[in-house]
C-alpha cells in the first residue's frame, strides 16, 4: 500500500492541475470557515446572521458544513478526472505496467488516492467544524457534538462514491472534455427523469378539516447514482429557526440508510467496472 501510495505521490504531486485544483479547493473551504466567523454575511443585499439562524450550534453545524462544502466537490473531481486522463493520454499507464506495474494494482493506487483525498477533505471539515462550534454553539458538550456525527461520515462517503463515478467515466472516455460533457448529460438526464416521475407520482389528498395534504410515494429516481448522493446530506435551511417558527414544526434528524446502502453498492460497482475495462482493454 505504501509503494502505491508513493508512485501516485511522484506521478502527480508536481502536476500542475493538481497543484491548482486542490489548492482552490482548500482556499475555499478556509475561506468559507472565515467567512462563517463573521458577524452577518451580505447575501443579495440582505445581511444574513447564520449565527442567529442556528447554524454554528452542535449538533446542527455538522448538517450545514458538510452540506456546503460538499458542493466544492467538483474541484476534488478535476483532481482524479486530470490525473487518470493524464495517465491514458500521456501514456503513462502503458509505461507502468511494462515497469511491472499490475493493472489490479494500478486499479488500487487510483482507489487509494480517491480515499485520502476523502478522508483529507473530511478531516478539514471535522476541524472547521469543531473550531467554529466550540467558538458560537451556544451549548457545548460531548454528547452534543458527536449527536449527528453521521453528517462527518456522509460526507465521506459522498465524496468517495463521487470520485468514484469520475474514476469511472474517466477509464471509460479517457478525455476530460468527453468526461464531463457525459457527467453533465447524465446530471441533466437525471434531473428530467426525477421531475417527471415527482410530478406524475405525487398526490395531494385533503383531510377532513380541508386541509391539504401531499403524499410522496416510492421515487424510483431517487436510486440513481448522484439522487442517491445527494440523499446522503439533507439540505440544512430546512431546520434554521425562522422555518421552524413559520412552519410551527422542527427537524427531525434520520440517518438515511437506504441512500447509504446504494452509495456503497455504487462506489463498488464503479470500482470494479473501471478494473474490469482496464483489464479488458487493450491499452
Amino acid at each position: 500500500m505504501k509503494r502505491l501510495i508513493r508512485i501516485e505521490w511522484l506521478k502527480n504531486y508536481s502536476y500542475f492541475p493538481v497543484i491548482l485544483f486542490s489548492g482552490i479547493y482548500f482556499i475555499l473551504v478556509i475561506g468559507f470557515t472565515l467567512l462563517c466567523s463573521l458577524k452577518s454575511i451580505p447575501i443579495l443585499g440582505i445581511a444574513v446572521n447564520i449565527r442567529d439562524q442556528g447554524f454554528l450550534n452542535f449538533p446542527q453545524i455538522w448538517n450545514f458544513l458538510t452540506y456546503i462544502t460538499a458542493l466544492l466537490k467538483l474541484f476534488l473531481g478535476l483532481i482524479i478526472v486530470f490525473t487518470i486522463s493524464n495517465e491514458f493520454t500521456a501514456k503513462m499507464f502503458k509505461q507502468n505496467v511494462i515497469d511491472g506495474l499490475s493493472k489490479k494494482e494500478f486499479v488500487i493506487s487510483k482507489v487509494l488516492t480517491i480515499g485520502l483525498l476523502s478522508f483529507i477533505s473530511t478531516l478539514v471539515v471535522f476541524f472547521m467544524g469543531i473550531i467554529l462550534g466550540l467558538s458560537f454553539s451556544d451549548k457545548t458538550g460531548i454528547s452534543l457534538i458527536f449527536k449527528e456525527f453521521y453528517f462527518i461520515f456522509g460526507y465521506f462517503l459522498k465524496l468517495f462514491t463521487f470520485l468514484s463515478f469520475l474514476f469511472f467515466i474517466t477509464v471509460l472516455l479517457k478525455r476530460v472534455v468527453f468526461v464531463f460533457l457525459s457527467f453533465f448529460i447524465w446530471w441533466i438526464i437525471e434531473l428530467i427523469l426525477l421531475v417527471v416521475e415527482y410530478t406524475t407520482k405525487v398526490v395531494e389528498k385533503y383531510d377532513s378539516q380541508g386541509n391539504r395534504i401531499t403524499e410522496i410515494p416510492f421515487l424510483i429516481t431517487d436510486y440513481l447514482p448522484l439522487n442517491v448522493m445527494s440523499n446522503l446530506i439533507d439540505e440544512p435551511f430546512q431546520r434554521i429557526q425562522l422555518v421552524n417558527k413559520l412552519t410551527g414544526g422542527s427537524f427531525e434528524f434520520k440517518v438515511p440508510y437506504d441512500a447509504v446502502g446504494a452509495s456503497i453498492v455504487y462506489s463498488t460497482l464503479f470500482i470494479l467496472g473501471s478494473y474490469w475495462l482496464i483489464k479488458r482493454r487493450d491499452w
